[in-house]
């Protein structure tokens, strides 16, 4: 199974950190945030598609052509045009059947990417939160599947959000990219108009940390030093 990991943002909200560096690469407890993201990644994964882009060339000075025996291909994204294109410039080099898709900056837990890739696509993976406004809604039905996902709304109809892991299949592609006003293409959206002509499931997360600004970075800290069990990485 491949994992494609969205890697090319820029991190705005997180400057200074991103000055000199993309996000993905920023350091938690002395290691990148990508860095974690690739050390839990399922052993089923035996090709990372990393798409790059904003100082991609650190990314790829610093991981070359393989992780941990993985071999890793790089798709430059060379415009800022979202999650949405950034999955559909790597589309040549991913493979039919199901593959794991996700963010490179974010925290998240390995039981639940293992957890994803024992089911079959599409499947998106969400988190109950306690600000749900500042992110994209998931909106299901009583059996589990995905009926929609909204995006950042003040008074959103339910706390459960998108955080960006998804298992896929070639079928993504078929279904029109969602342009935002400022001029991005958004995956979520995308995959909320998926749900309107098929069953998504949408499986719960024991845990996510969204990474957006310095204080993020401060909290994240410590989540890495959790108990054996309960690690990170």
């Amino acid at each position: 199974m491949q994992a494609v990991i969205l890697a090319a943002g820029v991190g705005k909200r997180l400057r200074p950190l991103t000055n000199d560096l993309p996000k993905a690469m920023v350091k938690v407890n002395g290691k990148p945030i990508l860095e974690y993201t690739l050390g839990i990644l399922p052993k089923v994964v035996d090709e990372i598609i990393l798409v790059v882009g904003y100082q991609k060339e650190k990314i790829i000075k610093y991981f070359g052509d393989s992780f941990n025996g993985i071999p890793i291909k790089y798709v430059v994204q060379d415009a800022p045009l979202g999650t949405g294109h950034a999955l559909d410039i790597a589309r040549s080099a991913i493979k039919d059947g199901d593959f794991l898709s996700l963010y490179a900056d974010d925290l998240y837990h390995q039981d639940d990417l293992d957890a994803l890739v024992k089911l079959k696509a599409p499947v998106v993976l969400a988190k109950e939160v306690g600000n749900p406004e500042e992110f994209g809604v998931c909106l299901v039905d009583d059996n589990g599947y995905l009926t929609d996902i909204l995006e950042k709304r003040l008074d959103p109809p339910s706390n459960l959000v998108n955080i960006g892991v998804y298992l896929l299949n070639q079928e993504i592609f078929d279904i029109p990219r969602v342009q935002l006003p400022n001029g991005e293409f958004n995956l979520p959206l995308q995959i909320g108009n998926w749900a309107l002509k098929r069953k998504i499931k949408v499986v719960r997360a024991k845990f996510w940390h969204p990474i957006g600004y310095p204080e993020d970075i401060d909290v994240a800290h410590s989540l890495v030093n959790l108990p054996e069990k309960e690690k990170v990485n």
